[in-house]
């Protein structure tokens, strides 16, 4: 499939995906009355736009405050959507005791393993509507790879499996709240935010010094234990589920997955081979933008269609618009994260780490 090809199958998913089953229907009719391929390639991203838990929220006051959190507010109107309530699976030596987070066609559970009585995390996916055996051993090497990481900051992974139509794994149950939540709630002042966020650039650098990217850091991707100490979760994840949808949407080259608001403009195109650790800092660049000022630098309103649209073109605006007291020295560092070339940016969240460092030490003293 052409890049072309492949730009003209999004742009129309993104177009529809918001519209009435009937509008989509009449829009299809239009749109691909001569091309019966591309309406298959749309209508199985709608498919897969549909499955529970896409992008959506577990009921926020259903959620234990101290509880591994795994969901992710949208902005464009997802949470209005009504929410399915999921069966329990079950899954041989484990007891799954409470949904503690819902993400993209995934559940978090806080269960118990019955054998040490050990309270963990167990993550849910169901496959079955885009899996295969070959999706299935990707996905396994993929969580194999990201359980070989070893660092104080970044969650441990304990097990996995594969249990009729339900493929789990287990992690570290971290008692705490995600990242931006934490921040607001303690007011924390910069120095105290770049310490916390120098932390997780550190975490996501030892990742990177082990080839593993993470491809969908955001705020509910990092979490902060009461203690305040910050784990971030996931890592290598993104691509693992990378393969098995693919299958969903007929193998199509470029899919977009991840959190739009929170992703790297090659990512919003759809350029796999542009992928790499600097789409993490890009990100990294995101979230601190939002720790500091509270706000996007893209305008996140209107539909998918048009947020892709900014996400694509780079639009950002400085924090110092937000924050006309934010140190320049600070401001320099998100920009640099955030610019719109790959080759531009911080070419690791270690470099990245440098710059906070030495500003810490510069406000500290000053």
């Amino acid at each position: 499939m052409t890049p072309e090809r492949h730009q003209k199958i999004t742009d129309l998913f993104l177009e529809v995906c918001d519209l009435s089953r009937a509008e989509i229907a009449e829009k299809l009719d239009a749109s691909c009355s001569n091309d019966s391929e591309m309406r298959q390639h749309v209508e199985a991203l709608l498919k897969m736009d549909q499955l529970p838990g896409f992008e959506g929220d577990v009921d926020q006051d259903s959620i234990s405050p101290n509880s591994y959190e795994d969901s992710e507010s949208c902005s464009d109107g997802e949470d209005e959507k009504p929410t399915i309530a999921p069966r329990r699976p079950i899954i041989p030596n484990y007891e799954l005791i409470e949904l503690i987070g819902q993400g993209g066609v995934s559940q978090v559970w806080r269960a118990r393993e019955n054998s040490t009585q050990q309270e963990i995390a167990l993550k849910v996916h169901n496959l079955t509507a885009f899996s295969s055996e070959d999706g299935l051993t990707r996905f396994e090497r993929e969580i194999k790879i990201a359980a070989s990481l070893n660092h104080p900051h970044i969650t441990t992974i304990y097990d996995s499996g594969h249990y009729g139509d339900i493929y789990f794994y287990t992690l570290q149950l971290i008692r705490g709240g995600r990242l931006d939540h934490y921040v607001t709630e303690h007011a924390l002042p910069d120095e105290a935010i770049l310490r916390l966020f120098s932390i997780v650039c550190d975490a996501v650098e030892h990742a990177h010094s082990q080839s593993i990217i993470h491809r969908d850091l955001k705020p509910s991707n990092i979490l902060v234990t009461t203690q305040g100490h910050p784990y971030v979760l996931d890592f290598g994840l993104a691509k693992a589920m990378e393969g098995a949808m693919k299958e969903a949407s007929l193998t199509m080259e470029g899919d977009i997955l991840g959190t739009l608001e929170f992703m790297a403009p090659e990512q919003a195109m759809g350029e796999q081979d542009k992928i790499g650790k600097t789409t993490d800092t890009y990100s990294l660049g995101l979230i601190l933008y939002r720790l500091l000022t509270g706000q996007s630098p893209i305008d996140t309103s209107g539909t998918r269609y048009t947020l892709l649209k900014r996400m694509q073109n780079g639009d950002i605006v400085s924090p110092e618009q937000y924050r006309d007291d934010l140190d320049p020295s600070i401001s320099a560092i998100v920009m640099k994260a955030l610019e719109r070339k790959p080759e531009d940016r911080y070419l690791s969240a270690g470099d990245m780490n440098a710059d906070l460092r030495t500003v810490i030490r510069n406000l500290r003293f000053s």
